[in-house]
């Protein structure tokens, strides 16, 4: 196995305001941790070096007004687009290379130089709307990999699963009306945490309508809840609609120990949806699968969570990792309603 680690230097130099919790050091760990455990070392994981992405890609995925806004923002000495997420001079540059690592990732996936990929992007993306950034993301780049993937590369079935705390409004959106990308949504209850979207209601419009599918997760819902998911409908989802390529935005927020959000997984818990999530690509898409980087701001989380991600890519023997955290029995029974929620009103759509 041959695994594409897509990281630029200029990922650390965009900056948001002092004391931000999306900061360069994000990446900065999992980069030092990859070489502390040796992953990189015979080179079957190797750091990549990405390209810009050009810009008639991010417009397949946003406005191109929105575009220029951040590149004078950037000119400028940085600016500020909401409350929370702001820029410098080198946001610009950076986020082009997020983009442009994504699409350089899902190319070299399909054309065999990697088996697969993951896309240590920085900014982030999955909240960045088409005219609108957002929940610290700028250009959506798991979007525009898989814009990229039916536009260019004649692709008809992409499915994006993200397993962030945050809801991914930005991708839900980029593809509400679209059949050729099924996306999947687990993450904590928008009645709960930003960006309050992402509910069992939001199925998608037109012949997008069944392939947008959302499992709003009670606050505490840990590794159980998680794996029951899985076993009882995600598996499921992918059996129906058998996608040719699978991206994943990994959001290391949904651990418990993240002081962001609510949630309850173990790192055990998000190395067993990693390694489902290896399986379900080998049985579906002959293994191509690329993940990219969105949320999670403990270090060592980040850290030790993204090397045991790249070694179920490579097919190692992955550590022992903690247990720590036990959800609640009402936690489980309430995943439980949910998951025969999300089948019911599926059942005449997409089953």
């Amino acid at each position: 196995m041959s695994t594409g680690i897509f990281y630029h230097p200029a990922y650390e130099k965009h900056m948001l305001s002092p004391g931000h919790p999306e900061r360069p050091a994000r990446v900065k760990a999992i980069i030092e941790n990859l070489q502390q455990e040796s992953l990189l070392r015979d080179n079957r994981a190797r750091i990549v070096t990405p390209s810009k992405a050009q810009l008639d890609s991010i417009y397949s995925v946003h406005d191109a007004q929105y575009i220029r806004n951040i590149k004078n923002k950037s000119e400028q000495g940085g600016g500020w687009f909401t409350l929370d997420t702001s820029s410098n001079e080198h946001t610009y540059e950076a986020a082009l290379l997020s983009a442009g690592g994504g699409i350089d990732a899902v190319e070299g996936v399909l054309s065999g130089l990697y088996d697969n990929a993951y896309v240590v992007c920085r900014p982030p993306g999955h909240h960045a709307e088409y005219s609108r950034a957002m929940g610290f993301c700028y250009i959506n780049n798991i979007a525009v990999a898989a814009s990229y993937l039916i536009n260019e590369k004649g692709l008809d079935r992409v499915l994006i699963l993200d397993y962030d705390a945050h809801h991914g409004n930005g991708t839900q959106n980029a593809f509400y009306s679209d059949d050729r990308v099924l996306y999947l949504g687990i993450h904590q209850d928008g009645r709960t945490l930003f960006p309050g979207t992402g509910s069992l209601e939001e199925l998608g419009n037109n012949r997008g309508k069944g392939y947008n599918v959302n499992f709003p997760m009670y606050p505490g819902s840990g590794d159980q809840s998680y794996s029951l998911v899985f076993d009882s409908i995600i598996e499921d989802l992918f059996d129906v609609y058998h996608p040719e390529f699978l991206l994943v935005s990994a959001g290391f927020d949904c651990h418990y120990s993240d002081r962001l959000t609510n949630l309850g997984l173990t790192m055990s818990g998000i190395a067993n949806i990693n390694s489902r999530l290896a399986k379900l690509a080998s049985k579906h898409t002959g293994g191509k699968i690329a993940y990219f980087l969105e949320g999670g701001y403990e270090l060592n989380v980040l850290a030790k969570g993204s090397s045991s991600l790249v070694r179920e890519l490579l097919d190692l023997k992955g550590k022992s990792l903690e247990k720590g955290y036990q959800e609640k029995k009402k936690t489980i029974d309430y995943t439980k309603s949910l998951v025969d929620d999300v089948r019911n009103r599926l059942q005449d759509l997409i089953f």
